[in-house]
């Protein structure tokens, strides 16, 4: 662990809790009375990803998963997939088992889009919304879901065949996630992730993350589905964008978010782990209500 990864990650708590069998890790930072905020991070990531940011927080108590198949988390079984709204089910558990009520949320990509899917199905317990470069997930219309459903089955039928690849140092697995096209990180972010997705195997580092997490998805939902759960959204919602071009991904449902705002921060797909943590902090600590620089 590098001296700054150490310095992140040194004041956390570590949490385990159970869905029906999946064991699911989490990190917490913050002030135990704070306002509780869970925070769900982007595909082949893990709750490394919102340390830079925890310490920018002002009077939070930030709970970060290990969603399903990543981290320190279970996997889901060789019959099962990583269906999307799976999470909201493993979010529904840990605040059970938290014993919250209400809660806030913030989410970083495919975590942003569990989080408005769990704020839909959920609005009365979702005091804020916070989403970090994405917003809903991608969706498509009734015809297109047999096709769909077939490339799932012959893309995990054809991944599940592959062993996952063994690297021969930990700098060399941490490298091939600065060159992952969006998902790409800088170095520093790259190891901090490490942290938590690296284990030692056959002489050799892997990642992780479950290797069916790169199988497509059985079912992807229509947008009138995906409408449904935006338009039962109540509490305040921000939307952190790193392009405003990436507002074309949601096909419009922008539009049916009565409480959303949206500001820009310039920067990579991961601009809440990089140089642009500051303007991200100032930004999120007024909306949830919070002070501090």
């Amino acid at each position: 662990m590098t001296s700054t990864s150490r310095t992140l990650l040194s004041n956390a708590i570590e949490h385990r809790f159970d869905n029906h069998g999946i064991s699911l890790a989490a990190v917490e930072w913050g002030d135990p009375g704070g306002l509780p905020v869970i925070a769900l991070h982007g595909w082949l990531d893990n709750a490394a990803s919102f340390a830079p940011l925890a310490t920018k927080l002002k009077g939070v108590r930030l709970i970060a998963l290990d969603l399903a198949g990543h981290g320190l988390s279970g996997h889901r079984s060789l019959d099962n997939s990583y269906n999307i709204w799976q999470d909201v089910a493993d979010v529904h558990a840990v605040v059970e088992q938290l014993d919250l009520y209400t809660f806030a949320l913030l989410g970083h990509s495919r975590g942003a889009m569990v989080a408005t899917l769990t704020t839909g199905t959920y609005p009365e317990r979702v005091s804020h919304l916070g989403l970090i470069d994405s917003f809903v997930p991608q969706a498509k219309s009734e015809a297109e879901v047999p096709e769909q459903l077939a490339l799932s089955i012959t893309d995990k039928h054809l991944r599940l065949r592959r062993k996952p690849r063994i690297y021969a140092s930990r700098d060399e697995a941490i490298v091939s996630r600065t060159s992952r096209g969006e998902t790409r990180l800088s170095l520093a972010s790259a190891t901090l992730i490490a942290e938590r997705g690296l284990c030692h195997e056959d002489g050799g580092f892997r990642w992780r993350a479950d290797e069916k997490l790169k199988v497509a998805s059985e079912v992807k939902l229509t947008p009138a589905i995906v409408r449904a759960f935006v338009d039962r959204i109540q509490c305040p919602s921000l939307l952190l964008l790193s392009d405003p071009q990436r507002m074309e991904r949601f096909y419009g449902m922008e539009q049916y978010a009565k409480t959303l705002s949206v500001e820009i921060i310039e920067g990579t797909h991961h601009f809440h782990m990089e140089e642009t943590v500051v303007p991200t902090a100032q930004l999120l600590n007024p909306f949830y209500g919070l002070s501090g620089d």
